[in-house]
């Protein structure tokens, strides 16, 4: 059966073709999606993606970011733990939902040597500004006195929201707010307040 194309344009077209990108992505694991399926999911030519896109791993990794809500501004409550608390909730809701199912679909793909640009095109694009966050609640908890200066590094930054992934990994869920709370105040926190003495 042929499928024909439906004239779209800007946001309306690039929508179509990140949710398609995404329904397939889920269906088919990153290594086994083809644009050709794409195309006609979104109802689009070929020529109107690759117009777009050079290279599949270009249009996954933009349809992945385009999936998230977007990047906030740390929070600025006073209070470096609220600050981290609301920070990793926020990260928890992105979790929580289809991008659970992409991050997923991403991780089964992470032994194919192929996918190593793919990693890199979505740490670039989705994960270094979530950590960004983070690390400025750090400096700004430095400013205030909370932390010390030399615990408001990008290494403390990664701690939390590599225990978000990794429960959703160990668990097949995202985790519990009271598992945020135990993140902040028995790893983080620890680890980065003043010294006694």
């Amino acid at each position: 059966m042929t499928i024909t194309a439906t004239r779209r344009t800007g946001a309306a077209l690039e929508h179509a073709i990140f949710e398609a990108t995404l329904a397939e992505l889920a269906e088919s694991g990153y290594h086994a999606l083809a644009i050709d399926r794409v195309a006609r999911r979104a109802r689009v030519g070929r020529a109107s993606i690759y117009r777009r896109w050079a290279t599949k791993r270009d249009l996954v990794a933009d349809a992945i970011a385009y999936s998230l809500p977007t990047v906030e501004r740390p929070p600025q409550t006073g209070s470096v733990r609220t600050d981290l608390v609301t920070c990793f909730e926020e990260m928890h809701r992105m979790l929580d939902g289809p991008a659970l199912i992409y991050v997923q679909a991403l991780a089964a793909e992470l032994h194919d040597p192929g996918a190593s640009h793919l990693i890199s095109l979505v740490r670039d694009r989705v994960t270094l500004p979530r950590l960004q966050i983070v690390l400025d609640i750090l400096l700004a908890g430095v400013a205030r006195g909370e932390i010390r200066a030399e615990a408001a590094v990008p290494i403390l930054a990664r701690t939390g929201p590599a225990l978000l992934f990794q429960h959703v990994f160990m668990y097949g869920t995202t985790a519990s707010p009271a598992v945020i709370e135990e993140i902040v105040d028995r790893v983080i926190l620890p680890a980065a307040r003043p010294l006694p003495g």
